[in-house]
């Protein structure tokens, strides 16, 4: 049986992946007559009318919680979706309700035993890929593990034709926060050896990273710096020749699909995703053919007859102390490039396999998976 209250322990928003899921999430809440709390302030929004209609009562509902984050709040009657960071962390949040469930997404095999000992009290914990349910199930002995992919907004992204707005251009879409993680100095490199054979070639990015870090700076293999004040056109101004990129800054998750339909291909060689990867669903969702790291969570992604794998993984190492990333996989730019020689010069296949793939992420809407997480929490309830 469905509860009839549940608690969000992280932000909604519109301009990052776990805002974009807890946003779909509370509609889906609402959709079940179910009442949403939320216990943090949302992050920025750029709701249609509609959707502010929905969510205005719940952020007056959540007004208390939002307003004194520190303090204790108890709700016997609600259960609390609790969020972890991508070391398998979850934040402190003085809740007392029904019962706590865990969602997490995480990026290392090594877990803090104080976690996993969390994590054990749950009646039930939703991770977001395969890679990260098999090293809770098979490292750490957990019992209480689901698997649910994150979901597309299949009202906005979707094959459709594109506006011409880079015209003659061979567009080349990568997307996500910039760090080391996400693998971008790799899409520099490439871009750099296949715009030497093709002119015509463009890279879009939506590479914007309001929280940049110590961990998430490059090596010096592909580039030496990271950008000032976030300014990344400028950045990349140092590696690629004028008039050959752009980068679109933050663009709310309903407007991406305008960006996405003026490319070609979409890159991502991430080094590691402990989830499946929101932005490359999207890209698969709107018929892209995409290029995809054979390695964690795009592993739940991936077949030749839908994309086109990195298969070549070496081994990863962290910028800053050397340490070998266990899972994580070094792509190779040779292979990069040669996927983007085979999209270039054979776009009947790069279609056929963006077709697959935007038939094969159709069948994961927010609709559906928010649905299937609000079926497993009723299941965990008994």
């Amino acid at each position: 049986m469905l509860p009839s209250r549940i608690a969000l322990s992280w932000s909604i928003g519109q301009f990052h992946g776990w805002g974009i899921y807890g946003l779909n999430l509370v509609f889906a809440m609402l959709r079940h007559d179910i009442q949403p709390l939320l216990l943090r302030l949302p992050s920025r929004l750029a709701l249609q009318p509609l959707e502010m209609r929905a969510l205005l009562p719940v952020l007056e509902h959540s007004q208390e919680a939002i307003t004194f984050p520190q303090r204790a709040i108890r709700a016997p009657e609600t259960v609390l979706l609790h969020h972890t960071n991508g070391e398998f962390v979850f934040p402190l949040v003085d809740f007392h309700g029904q019962t706590t469930i865990g969602i997490t997404f995480f990026e290392t095999t090594e877990l803090s035993s104080a976690s996993i000992a969390q994590a054990q009290t749950m009646p039930l914990v939703v991770t977001g890929s395969r890679w990260n349910a098999g090293i809770l199930q098979e490292k750490y002995g957990l019992t209480n593990i689901a698997c649910l992919m994150q979901g597309i907004d299949s009202t906005l992204f979707f094959p459709s034709g594109t506006r011409g707005l880079l015209s003659g251009r061979f567009v080349i879409f990568s997307g996500g926060k910039l760090e080391f993680r996400k693998g971008q100095d790799l899409v520099i490199a490439a871009f750099q050896r296949f715009y030497a054979r093709h002119p015509d070639a463009f890279l879009l990015t939506a590479w914007n990273n309001s929280w940049l870090s110590p961990s998430a700076r490059f090596s010096d293999r592909w580039v030496s710096d990271m950008p000032e004040n976030n300014d990344i056109n400028a950045w990349l101004g140092q590696y690629l020749p004028e008039n050959a990129f752009m980068d679109v800054g933050e663009v709310p998750n309903p407007m991406m699909p305008t960006v996405l339909r003026e490319a070609h291909v979409g890159l991502f060689p991430n080094r590691c995703e402990g989830g499946t990867n929101l932005v490359a669903m999207e890209c698969m969702a709107m018929g892209l053919p995409v290029i995809l790291s054979d390695n964690t969570g795009h592993r739940d992604l991936l077949d030749e007859e839908r994309c086109y794998p990195l298969t070549r993984q070496d081994p990863c190492m962290q910028p800053n102390s050397g340490a070998l990333l266990i899972d994580w996989g070094e792509s190779s730019v040779d292979e990069i490039v040669t996927h983007l020689e085979a999209i270039y010069s054979n776009r009947q296949e790069a279609v056929r396999r963006g077709v697959n793939a935007s038939h094969f992420i159709r069948e994961f809407s927010w609709n559906r998976q928010c649905d299937q997480l609000l079926g497993l929490v009723a299941d965990a309830m008994g």
